[in-house]
């Protein structure tokens, strides 16, 4: 258990500040900020790290996928939680230590000449195994976006500010529909509706988050059971084969399972390699090396 020494704030003015946005992506890689970390350095090497959730959009999160940030007790709904002149555990887990041999070169890939942990994962946006976090450089300032066409480019953060006439202004059949529309207010972007002149205020925000979601359940039950349904149908006729198992070649296998272990590439790279779109397939492949060799 933490000292109060540790979780206590340091007093004064920070002569660096570095922020981060911690965000929760699903099945789909969409993102949705769950809170910030910030880093503070003070004179006399004292440095303290800041975690604040981000309350109204961990609240509205789909049940199951967000399982809280790792080494904070966010049952304690705190506003902000300290740690001072120590690395947090969600750090931890996440970069290389100082003590490491390749530690220079791993900061090198992401062009730093000089050790810093903090600064390594902004850049790097490096996935942990354990959980489905992440953390990106909070951007400076304030954008508007207007143009809805190509939503999953846009990386919606909750200071921006979506620009709508009204519904219209989001394409595709009405499962997309709702799907982005769920997406865009779970951001937390600010939405301003222009045929009104208005923002949407907080409490539309929320009754439409928890429609939406029952919404979303039901459309995926639903396709559940139609794909059930076609198994059944084409298990009758005779004609399913059942899914095959995705090749891959052992010696890259073992390759990329020994990188990604030494953090020389990060999730995304090494599931590049192995031209793996499912996070789910690339870990079980893991496994079957874990358990053939010594490589993990």
């Amino acid at each position: 258990m933490l000292t109060r020494e540790y979780i206590s704030p340091l007093s004064g003015r920070p002569y660096y500040r570095n922020v981060g946005l911690i965000k929760v992506y699903d099945r789909n890689d969409r993102r949705y900020s769950v809170g910030e970390i910030i880093l503070e350095r003070f004179d006399e090497q004292n440095f303290q790290y800041i975690i604040k959730p981000y309350w109204n959009s961990v609240d509205n999160l789909p049940r199951g996928l967000f399982q809280g940030i790792p080494g904070i007790d966010m049952s304690l709904r705190k506003d902000r939680y300290y740690r001072v002149n120590i690395t947090p555990a969600f750090i931890g887990m996440r970069t290389p230590s100082e003590s490491r041999e390749d530690v220079m070169q791993l900061m090198a890939s992401v062009g730093l000449d000089y050790y810093d942990r903090f600064e390594w994962l902004l850049r790097s946006e490096t996935k942990c195994g354990d959980d489905n976090l992440l953390v990106e450089r909070k951007p400076e300032g304030h954008r508007t976006v207007r143009n809805l066409k190509n939503i999953d480019d846009l990386k919606l953060n909750p200071d921006d500010t979506v620009v709508i006439n009204d519904l219209s202004d989001f394409h595709g059949g009405n499962r997309n529909i709702v799907r982005d529309i769920y997406y865009v207010l779970q951001t937390g972007a600010k939405i301003f509706i222009e045929s009104e002149n208005r923002y949407l205020r907080d409490t539309e925000v929320k009754s439409m988050l928890y429609l939406l979601n029952n919404m979303l359940v039901g459309m995926e039950k639903n396709a559940m059971n139609n794909r059930r349904l076609g198994r059944e149908t084409a298990k009758a006729a005779g004609r399913y084969t059942g899914r095959k198992p995705i090749k891959i070649d052992t010696e890259l296998l073992r390759q990329v399972a020994e990188e990604f272990k030494n953090k020389s590439i990060i999730e995304k790279e090494a599931m590049e390699k192995l031209s793996l779109r499912s996070r789910s397939t690339f870990y079980r492949k893991l496994k079957t090396v874990k358990k053939q060799s010594d490589v993990f």
